[in-house]
């Protein structure tokens, strides 16, 4: 009979522990989720604000913009 309540305990506590730690990862996942699309976001503002206003916008130089910017906040983030 002990034996059972104390594994019954000992299961619960492991539940807890495990419930404990998804919620957390969740949170984490959708913090950093958050950030980079943030980060993304201005970067295409930024880019965008770039393009020439009288002439066709390049596809290629947009794309190469968005992702040096991406490249920058990375490294940006990488030195803190």
């Amino acid at each position: 009979m002990t034996i059972s309540i104390i594994g019954l305990l000992l299961g619960s506590a492991l539940v807890t522990v495990g419930c404990a730690q998804a919620i957390a990862r969740h949170d984490l996942f959708e913090r950093s989720d958050f950030r980079i699309e943030r980060v993304v976001e201005s970067a295409r503002r930024t880019c965008q604000e770039r393009q020439p206003k009288h002439t066709r916008p390049s596809a290629a130089e947009y794309e190469r913009c968005v992702l040096e910017t991406l490249r920058g906040a990375e490294l940006t983030v990488a030195r803190q």
